[in-house]
């Protein structure tokens, strides 16, 4: 028997539903969903946009969080500008498993990163670290690192897990400053948006 449930849905069901814009507007439909088995995670969901967008040679990755569950309707809502999809990251509808398949090593993970960014959400990588720390199963290889300049002034830097470095800190007089620097970082940088000024 199929469970007629609003709330428990298996993923081979979602595939049915339509993505509207908060007017009812049909958008599109929803494809598939792609795990990550590694961590648990919804990974992101491909969209087709048809609809009233017409984009049929490619389909799109949106994070999870971008689709809001109307229980009622039985549809995603997705509130994104028309313009911002339109020129959004797409995978070719006839390629994306091989893209997707070749992602294996966490340095791939920039590669789901611009499907995140791209929208103004978190970067992937930074969920998977966050809930690497949640869970404790293993070690975060990212890393803030100290250091005393020779002005006498404290630092950090923030240290991406390939070891390249992200972001430098301004100089703090204190142990203690730099380290409220760090949880600073920490409290806002996965909660943070891309505010981009150049367009």
């Amino acid at each position: 028997m199929t469970s007629k449930s609003a709330r428990f849905v298996p993923s081979i069901r979602l595939a049915q539903y339509d993505v509207v814009n908060k007017k009812g507007d049909d958008m599109g439909q929803v494809q598939t969903f792609v795990i990550d088995m590694h961590e648990g995670l919804i990974a992101f969901a491909l969209v087709a946009f048809g609809g009233f967008l017409g984009i049929t040679d490619k389909w799109f990755a949106l994070p999870w969080i971008a689709l809001e569950w109307h229980p009622e309707t039985k549809k995603f809502i997705l509130d994104m500008p028309e313009e911002v999809l339109k020129n959004a990251p797409g995978m070719d509808k006839d390629k994306w498993l091989e893209e997707i398949d070749r992602w294996q090593e966490e340095e791939d993970l920039k590669s789901v990163d611009r499907y995140y960014t791209y929208y103004g959400y978190s970067s992937y990588l930074g969920i998977v670290q966050k809930m690497i720390e949640k869970r404790g199963r293993r070690k975060v290889d990212a890393k803030f690192e100290i250091s005393k300049d020779v002005a006498g002034e404290f630092r950090f830097k923030l240290v991406a897990i390939n070891g390249e470095t992200i972001a430098v800190s301004e100089g703090y007089t204190s142990k203690q400053g730099v380290m409220t620097g760090i949880d600073s970082v920490k409290q806002n940088a996965l909660a943070a948006v891309i505010e981009d000024k150049t367009a």
